[in-house]
């Protein structure tokens, strides 16, 4: 336990210590970036304001990578006072190590869980939400757009619904219904749609076009009429925001109710799997880093450390990115585009243990 707290200990510092410059030096590049935006009156409190949300943000991003920094310092320290090859010479392996190294990553992933929920969504928005309205930068885009067609759950109704949608009631409705060839079977057009008490839907200065055989047209004007669709007041809950911008539970939320309105989902399938899996991503990491830096006849201690987990984080980004890649084509499901680079390299970072007991 003396030895577990030991190690645990000098994995927690260098985690704190790689993650803090990691920030410090992010927030750099992101104010030498907008430093041509950051201007006008009261520009230095909304410029604070926007570094402190983006500090949020990219903790929670480079929380990995600092994690797997750390794990290289810390087997990288042990062995250059010698520590690791007094262990060795009483018979204490490579998991003696990694243990306590793994045990800071998993709490570290666990308080990520918790902290992108309670924090970083939020800040997140925030940041990008003072960007766009105070100094003029985009990159809102698609996803701050009001979702305007919807298609029905069995693919026969069309719904065009404009405004804003607060209080799930919208403005200058048009509803298409068609055949099963694509026909046009019915219009419904009305000024003001909203749900009713018992889950129905009451549409206020209402034209209803029925088309029949041959071309012909029966129209019907009422100024209140109520129609029971198969899509009830909630299934229009289309939340704005980026997919990594949702919490969990609106996240999980959303692809259920996107996919019944046959909007696109992939991202927001990826990104569900993503935000169980990514917290996760410091131990399959830390594993690998762990086996190079542990290995028999290894030179170079601190530096080639540093060096070989520049090169483990590196891999690690661009097997996550051919994942998503993968993934959002439709080459993969979620599940394996997400989680088979964690499987990959926990493998690896198993067998390269191994190897070095």
């Amino acid at each position: 336990m003396r030895l577990l707290r030991y190690v645990a200990w000098k994995a927690v510092t260098a985690f704190a210590g790689s993650l803090a410059v990691v920030v410090v030096i992010f927030l750099a590049v992101e104010f030498a970036e907008n430093a041509g935006l950051f201007s006008g009156p009261g520009w230095v409190p909304a410029a604070l304001q926007v570094l402190a949300y983006r500090a949020a943000a990219f903790a929670y991003q480079t929380a990995p990578a600092a994690m797997l920094l750390a794990a290289a310092v810390t087997a990288s320290g042990l062995r250059r006072t010698r520590e690791y090859t007094a262990m060795r010479a009483v018979g204490l392996g490579p998991w003696r190590v990694a243990g306590p190294v793994l045990l800071v990553a998993a709490v570290a992933a666990a308080a990520l869980t918790v902290f992108d929920d309670a924090v970083v969504v939020g800040a997140s928005a925030r940041a990008d939400e003072i960007m766009a309205k105070r100094f003029q930068r985009g990159g809102m885009g698609r996803w701050q757009e009001p979702k305007r067609w919807f298609r029905g759950r069995d693919g026969r109704r069309i719904y065009h619904l404009r405004g804003s949608g607060a209080g799930r009631v919208f403005e200058r409705v048009t509803v298409l219904e068609v055949t099963d060839d694509f026909k046009l079977a019915r219009r419904i057009d009305a000024a003001r749609m909203s749900p009713g008490p018992s889950g129905e839907w009451i549409l206020e200065g209402v034209e209803e076009r029925t088309f029949g055989a041959g071309g012909r047209m029966h129209l019907e004007r009422d100024p209140r009429r109520a129609y029971r669709f198969e899509e009830d007041p909630e299934a229009f809950s289309i939340v704005p925001g980026r997919p990594a911008q949702l919490r969990r539970a609106t996240l999980y939320e959303q692809r259920a109710i996107r996919r019944r309105l046959g909007l696109r989902v992939a991202e927001f399938d990826l990104e569900w799997q993503n935000k169980l899996a990514y917290p996760l991503a410091g131990l399959p990491a830390s594993l690998v880093t762990l086996a190079l830096a542990l290995r028999r006849e290894r030179k170079g201690h601190i530096t080639a450390a540093l060096v070989e987990a520049v090169g483990v984080s590196l891999a690690f980004w661009v097997a996550q990115g051919l994942g998503w890649s993968l993934g959002l084509s439709g080459r993969l499901s979620p599940e394996v585009a997400i989680w088979s680079p964690y499987l990959l390299f926990l493998a690896a970072g198993v067998w390269g243990l191994r190897r070095s007991a």
